[in-house]
């Protein structure tokens, strides 16, 4: 169930059209250019921020951990590809970069694993304790960690790549409009539900079957976001359906090794299936086309300078 959600989370596209990209990437420009600022008038940072790699594995008894503490931000066993991927979001509000969407990435940078512990000025703690305004400054402060400690320089770039397009299918959709759970009410069926950071609310779990896999509240803008990154390519919504859904969907898993780990998937084991899934399960339609695709360009990066 892990390496269903583990697949299908790391997702994030962008852009209808090459004008609505190019005008998104000059807001996001400006938005740089203009940086929030604390109580201090400063541009946000982290007060205190301490960096150790990590060396062990990570195993089912001890997953990578990210998360909002009261007074900062903690990261346990945690690529840094992976800090990138929330500190820098597409223009358009998808969930965050998919890995074919940063380029220029050296190869230590997606294996080697950090703990990050950093700390919230006190002045500044009101606002970060405020739901509405810790993603904007969470950002704000790790593109500072990251430039800071990491000498990380990027730029945003947009190309026209392949596409599906999301239609409904000839005999409508399969699934129907929310009834609106609550994350706690779902939690009680599926105690492994979570409500995704930036899907406009939606909730997702998995199971009870082995590549089962639950959307609670979603659109279907985010629905195709979420399916980007096993389908391969960026998936535009095209459906036409304006309300948040309630569906599920049955994923085929990876077999399972002699020794009983789990074999080498091949790089289009999900994609090969992914328009049948959609197809079939949701009664909605993946089109071949051709769209344009917001990336982020590493230009620098170092490892850490020390604590």
């Amino acid at each position: 169930m892990n390496r269903v959600r583990h697949f299908a989370c790391v997702v994030a596209w962008l852009a209808c059209c090459a004008l609505a990209a190019r005008c998104a990437l000059a807001q996001a420009r400006a938005a740089a250019a203009q940086p929030l600022v604390g109580a201090d008038g400063k541009p946000l940072a982290f007060e205190v921020v301490s960096i150790h790699e990590e060396k062990s594995v990570p195993g089912p008894q001890s997953p990578p951990q990210i998360g909002a503490t009261p007074d900062g931000y903690r990261m346990n066993g945690v690529l840094l590809m992976a800090v990138i991927q929330i500190a820098y979001i597409p223009s358009q509000g998808a969930f965050h970069f998919g890995p074919n969407q940063i380029a220029g990435v050296p190869e230590w940078l997606d294996s080697t694993r950090y703990d990050i512990e950093a700390k919230v000025s006190e002045a500044d703690l009101a606002q970060w304790n405020d739901p509405a305004s810790q993603p904007a400054m969470l950002r704000a402060m790790l593109q500072a960690m990251l430039a800071d400690r990491f000498e990380l320089a990027v730029h945003r770039d947009t190309k026209v790549v392949p596409i599906y397009e999301m239609t409904v299918g000839r005999r409508g959709p399969k699934f129907k409009p929310s009834v609106g759970s609550t994350l706690a009410e779902i939690q009680q069926k599926h105690p492994n539900a979570f409500t995704l950071l930036r899907g406009g609310g939606a909730i997702v779990a998995t199971g009870p079957n082995p590549g089962q896999q639950w959307l609670f509240g979603v659109t279907m803008p985010y629905l195709g976001e979420f399916l980007s990154t096993m389908a391969g390519r960026p998936i535009h919504d095209r459906t036409g359906l304006t309300g948040k859904y309630d569906l599920t969907y049955q994923l085929e898993l990876p077999s399972s090794s002699q020794e009983g780990g789990v074999a080498a998937r091949p790089p289009d084991f999900f994609s090969l299936q992914i328009v049948y899934v959609v197809q079939d399960q949701l009664g909605l339609k993946l089109s071949p086309a051709q769209g344009s695709m917001e990336s982020l360009v590493i230009d620098h990066v170092e490892r850490p300078t020390e604590n």
